[in-house]
């Protein structure tokens, strides 16, 4: 069974949703529940210039009237708490990985930016952030926000996404934390709790003169009370930003479906490695509430599930395999390493052309699932067809000196195999 560790986190952390043996307490909020200092936050925006004196003279007071510059207080805790995160991790520099998410994380601040997504569960003020984005040298398939619009990205999660759709997806649910100013009302809730839970077990141990053990009971008590509240809290804000991911991408050339088909495999990788429910340490719901409602999300705006456009793994790809002097060019047709059958040119193509064709049309029609049924020869027995898409010829099987309903039967086992390997996939 994979264990999982708890780990404290820097001061307005959001994590993102990932299976990787790491759950995280969500941002520093219980760092200071119970015996450290509170996190004070006087305010979420910037501070407004000072009045003036009555007894200031004429330029005192046109001085006193300018706007005050001063960093706003969600950014500059962001910024520090940024800063103390650079001293303890590795950040990656390759310049292809840098370019890539900045580039798609930049088109989707701009629209962060300047469009309003109604939040289930934050503050709902629009505001700008200059975001930045930075990817961390960890194995783990993780991403994490902190306030005012500092993005992370582990390597592990880079190397997991398959597509720019699917990566898309992660960063705009990061932004969402931000946009929707996540931390900034988490860490309101922590002291909320904290004004209230701390005078009850003062006037609890007042009150009792509990011996060392009780005292220990009580204040173990109230630490799981406030752990439990604050990650029901944070298990809201992860589904606005899921929610909320996927409609900021609406507004964007990036397909929402991606962020689908990222959280669908690791719904199912959740499912292979025995997760743990940790009950009131979890920070994030299960990975079937978030498919399930990812897809409602996908329904209710009419926007089709088509996964081979966002997981280009799931495509049809064409190799060629060359020839002999008795056997001629063919080219040969996988899905994911199941080989579903070779052909050879014909009327003018070449085998390559003529295998690209044919997989283009079967992946117009993958993502609907192709039944056994639907594989069927013609009226003369000389092709085999799919949805009346011609796959296989005479001259196929000649060429591979077999008989035409063997290559039928292969072809058609390799369907079956596809279709297998994708409902384990997504069998959360």
């Amino acid at each position: 069974m994979k264990s999982y560790r708890v780990s404290q986190s820097l001061p307005g952390r959001t994590g993102l949703l990932a299976v990787t043996g790491r759950l995280v307490v969500t941002g520093a909020l219980m760092g200071a529940l119970l015996f450290g200092a509170p996190i004070l936050l006087r305010s979420a925006w910037a501070v407004p210039p000072p009045a003036g004196n009555a007894g200031d003279s004429k330029d005192d007071k046109a001085k006193t009237n300018q706007p005050v510059l001063t960093e706003d207080n969600e950014v500059k805790i962001g910024r520090e708490s940024a800063e103390e995160n650079d001293k303890h991790v590795q950040l990656v520099t390759d310049a292809a990985l840098v370019e890539r998410v900045n580039r798609i994380g930049n088109e989707l601040a701009v629209i962060a930016n300047s469009t309003f997504i109604k939040p289930l569960w934050g503050t709902p003020q629009l505001k700008q952030f200059k975001y930045t984005f930075k990817i961390v040298n960890d194995k783990d398939v993780n991403a994490y926000s902190l306030p005012g619009g500092y993005i992370y990205v582990n390597k592990g999660l880079l190397d997991y996404v398959r597509s720019d759709d699917e990566l898309a997806g992660v960063l705009a649910h990061e932004i969402s934390h931000a946009a929707h100013h996540h931390m900034v009302k988490l860490m309101h809730e922590q002291n909320k709790i904290q004004n209230i839970l701390l005078p009850a077990l003062a006037g609890i141990l007042v009150a009792t003169h509990p011996s060392a053990a009780d005292i220990g009971n009580v204040v173990n008590a109230g630490y799981l009370y406030a752990i439990a509240k604050i990650n029901t809290y944070g298990v809201e804000a992860e589904k606005d930003a899921d929610h909320s991911g996927m409609l900021l991408m609406t507004h964007t050339k990036y397909d929402p479906t991606g962020l689908y088909s990222f959280m669908l495999r690791l719904a199912a990788d959740e499912q292979r490695h025995n997760y743990v429910d940790m009950g009131i340490l979890r920070t994030h719901p299960p990975g079937e509430e978030r498919v399930e409602a990812a897809k409602k999300v996908l329904d209710d705006l009419h926007i089709p599930i088509r996964l081979s456009k966002v997981d280009p793994t799931l495509l049809v790809n064409v190799a060629v395999v060359k020839g002999t002097s008795d056997t001629p060019d063919m080219a040969e047709l996988k899905i994911r390493g199941v080989v579903l059958c070779r052909v050879i040119g014909v009327d003018g193509m070449t085998a390559e052309q003529r295998g690209q064709k044919i997989a283009g049309q079967l992946n117009a029609i993958i993502d609907t699932e192709i039944k056994p049924f639907e594989i069927q020869f013609n009226r003369d027995h000389t092709k085999v067809l799919v949805r009346s898409i011609s796959v296989l010829t005479e001259a196929d099987a000649a060429a591979q000196y077999k008989k035409l309903e063997e290559l039928k039967t292969d072809f058609t086992n390799a369907i079956l195999m596809v279709n297998q390997k994708r409902q384990l996939e997504s069998a959360y």
